[in-house]
């Protein structure tokens, strides 16, 4: 079975899980999430936009891409390690996301992280081989595994906007994460394009 195959087949069980959720899926419409970048291009790019308007995060993503990157993609990790510190900041990076950056270069060179070695590991494996990475959270690595990774058994508790979706839809408190991870356990195991629509549907 192909991937679009495999995406009718996870919407379609969606709008037989209940009224509510037919409901959103109708409304949102077909689904076309898809693996957005590499797990390194999803990490340098999380790491850049942290606490800044979407705007802003691509003004200094455009910025790095212009002083340091090639053929208009962000930097390779030797290219990051290579760089001062100083010579970062020119792009605007604050300095903790500098060290996050050269954290994240280092371990690509070393072999400690790769894109294959991530796409191999389950998804438990690769959230804790993430957030061992001083400067990487829950979130970020939640991202790496339901986008750049393609995993479509996950819900980030962690992300507000899903939770504040699932109050609005479902009436269930933003802030009751107990009752709200047991409540997303049911969409498994489509829990990654029940997110899609969540988020589409706030």
């Amino acid at each position: 079975m192909d991937r679009e195959e495999r995406l009718r087949k996870a919407v379609l069980w969606l709008k037989k899980k209940d009224p509510i959720t037919k409901r959103i899926v109708q409304s949102v419409g077909p689904c076309t999430h898809k693996p957005v970048g590499t797990p390194y291009y999803t990490l340098v790019r999380s790491v850049i936009s942290q606490q800044l308007s979407v705007k802003a995060a691509s003004t200094m993503e455009s910025r790095v891409i212009e002083y340091y990157g090639n053929r208009n993609r962000l930097p390779e990790p030797s290219v990051f390690l290579k760089l001062s510190k100083v010579q970062m900041r020119k792009a605007g990076l604050s300095f903790a996301k500098i060290d996050t950056i050269k954290r994240i270069a280092h371990a690509y060179e070393e072999g400690h992280l790769s894109d294959k070695k991530l796409k191999k590991l389950e998804d438990k494996e690769v959230l804790e081989l993430l957030c061992g990475i001083k400067g990487i959270g829950p979130w970020t690595a939640e991202m790496v595994l339901m986008f750049s990774l393609d995993r479509w058994d996950h819900f980030s508790l962690n992300d507000l906007i899903l939770r504040k979706s699932i109050e609005t839809h479902y009436g269930i408190s933003k802030d009751s994460k107990k009752e709200i991870l047991e409540f997303a356990s049911g969409f498994s195991p489509y829990r990654t394009i029940f997110s899609w629509y969540l988020w589409r549907a706030v």
